[in-house]
Formats: structure tokens, sequence, C-alpha cells
């Protein structure tokens, strides 16, 4: 099981929004993350100073440092294995199925909605709440998407030594 997060160029009620960067966190604690160098596709699209603010990423460190999307999405295909995927947001499927879309492939994987396997679970709102504030503790930093999807894989650990005690 792994948790994917995205960041992306602006959240879409401010424009049309590309993703920028992408993390994978396995619930077993390994996490890997990706700068997106933005798809030709994406060239006209919005750019959010706002969005910019929140997780740090700069136009000049995806052209300097991010991976092309065809890399990426063969990395991230290849670090998520036979894992099931699952992220705490919708928009999340939205930004993988935008990165498939500009290396002209469907999105690989599924992602499913995290609160979905926590009913499936049994988890309790108390017992998840109480893990995402202990996980937050330990990795308080936001709208960073390895930090993000680590602290979700966490909760996720938390829950499962809490509910065995």
């Amino acid at each position: 099981m792994a948790i994917i997060d995205f960041e992306a160029s602006c959240l879409p009620e401010a424009g049309e929004s590309y993703p920028i960067e992408v993390a994978l966190a396995k619930v077993d604690g390994s996490t890997r993350s990706w700068l997106i160098r933005p798809s030709p596709d994406w060239l006209f699209w919005d750019w959010s100073s706002e969005a910019e603010q929140l997780h740090g990423i700069t136009r000049e460190m995806l052209l300097q440092h991010g991976q092309h999307p065809d890399e990426v999405l063969q990395e991230l295909v290849a670090e998520a294995g036979d894992c099931a995927i699952y992220a705490d947001c919708d928009l999340d499927a939205y930004w993988l199925e935008t990165l498939a879309q500009a290396c002209d492939r469907a999105p690989p994987f599924t992602v499913r909605y995290l609160g979905e396997l926590l009913c499936a679970e049994g988890a309790s709102r108390g017992d998840v709440v109480s893990a995402l504030e202990r996980a937050k503790l330990l990795l308080p930093a936001e709208h960073v998407a390895r930090d993000d999807a680590s602290r979700l894989a966490l909760a996720l650990r938390l829950l499962a030594v809490s509910r065995r005690r």
C-alpha cells in the first residue's frame, strides 16, 4: 500500500493546473519524489503565486531540476509496483491523469480515496484524528509532496499499531 501526493501549478479554482511534483510514500516507510519539468502541452496553463508560496517550488526550479514527464511517469510506475495507491484528495487522481496524458498514456493505476480505506478498516474518527496529529508532530512540513505523502503513510502505520493494542 502507498500514498501518492502531488503539488501543482495552482489549484483548479485558480485556473488550469498541472502537476509540478509527485511523491509516493509506501506504508513501510520508503518514499520517493520527483520534480516534474513542464510538458510543452502545459506552457500556457496557469501558474499561481499563492500556490508557489505554499509549496516553495518555482518555475525556474522545475526547468533546472525537473525530470521530463515521461521519465517521472515511468519511475513512478516502477516505484508503485503492485501497491494499492491511495490519496486524501481526488485532485491527486486528476494530476496523475494530467501527467499521463502529457505522456500520451492512460493513467497507469487507480488512485483510491484514503477515507474509504479507513472506513472499510473500521477506523474511528477519533483514532484517525489522533494518528494524523501524531504524524504531523513528527513530519510538520506541509505542501511538500514527499512530506505530505509520508505523513499520511505514517498515520496509517500509527493506526495499525494503535488498533493492535
